[in-house]
């Protein structure tokens, strides 16, 4: 039995970066979803399975009216894409090179985004929370007993 390729493909042009050090969180799945949709992006549809950090191909034309160039490629730095004939989950990822094939072909390799793309699947343990600075240092004013009494 065959599978109709029915997969989607956003490219985003987006503020995050692959060194993650900075994300964005949302409260539910439609809240992240709609942020991204709402970003510059380009869609392509009725692809073929897309795999997890590897290398897509998408068409390209410098004549067709409505078709991206390879150009126009270029200042997408981000994707969602969805495998909905498998699963009607979004995977997030960076769009760490595109390459120029040809006239007609472009690929773009991804890298996944592994915060964005399971942050709804992630189970906190108890942590250990490291203090951060604060900008007001008086003496008192960030105290609350936490129960690590440390002894005289």
């Amino acid at each position: 039995m065959a599978i109709a390729p029915t997969s989607k493909l956003h490219l985003i042009e987006c503020p995050l970066k692959l060194d993650s050090n900075n994300q964005i969180t949302f409260s539910n799945t439609t809240n992240q979803y709609n942020y991204f949709y709402g970003l510059n992006r380009l869609y392509y549809e009725n692809f073929t399975y897309i795999r997890k950090d590897n290398i897509i191909r998408v068409q390209t034309s410098p004549t067709v009216e409505g078709m991206p160039t390879f150009e126009d490629l270029l200042k997408f730095n981000y994707c969602m894409y969805q495998n909905s004939s498998y699963d009607n989950k979004w995977f997030y990822a960076f769009i760490t090179d595109v390459s120029y094939i040809n006239d007609g072909t472009a690929e773009i390799t991804i890298d996944t985004d592994a915060f964005q793309t399971w942050m709804f699947d992630i189970q906190y343990k108890q942590t250990f929370i490291e203090r951060e600075h604060v900008s007001d240092d008086t003496v008192g004013s960030h105290t609350v007993p936490e129960g690590l009494e440390t002894g005289d």
